[in-house]
């Protein structure tokens, strides 16, 4: 497999990745208006978080694997990016990271309220849901910028070199 295709997949699949983590970021101004049971009704009862969790945390971490997988490449292969490569694997492990410590406790409160009663602190429990899920868009985010800016990188180097020839 090439090395172009090799790191078009990865980048299609940061952007996908990427595109879960903004969905969250754009709702939140949204989401932080409603009410109880609007919020509630969407988020736990919705099965929202059920479904969504699990999936956008498998394709973050197979993003993560994904871009350390490119990043040896372009080592091994002397094709300038690898930094950038390495930089976007931190970031949206970093993502990840948030993810786990902020949305994942919420995710397992959430399930008891599901047919269970919703606590008086249901405003402290979207509060960390939905700003870990905008700290994990954005982290994503600055992990894809540092992605394209390891394609950026390459194509301005053998650029420099088409220069210094003629």
């Amino acid at each position: 497999m090439s090395l172009r295709l090799i790191r078009f997949v990865v980048i299609m699949l940061a952007a996908l990745s990427l595109a879960v983590g903004i969905g969250h970021l754009m709702e939140l101004p949204a989401r932080m208006a409603w009410d109880q049971d609007l919020w509630v009704g969407a988020t736990a009862q919705g099965g929202f978080y059920a479904l969504s969790g699990p999936l956008g945390v498998l394709l973050q971490v197979f993003t993560i694997i994904a871009l350390i997988v490119l990043a040896v490449l372009l080592r091994r292969h002397s094709v300038s990016g690898a930094p950038f490569t390495i930089a976007a694997a931190v970031m949206f492990a970093i993502g990840l990271f948030v993810w786990w410590i902020f949305v994942y406790p919420v995710n397992v409160e959430l399930a008891k309220w599901v047919n269970g009663p919703v606590p008086g602190d249901w405003a402290d429990w979207r509060a960390l849901w939905e700003w870990g899920q905008a700290a994990n868009g954005l982290a994503q985010f600055a992990g894809f910028a540092a992605l394209i800016a390891s394609v950026l990188v390459t194509k301005e180097t053998k650029l420099k070199k088409a220069k210094t020839k003629t």
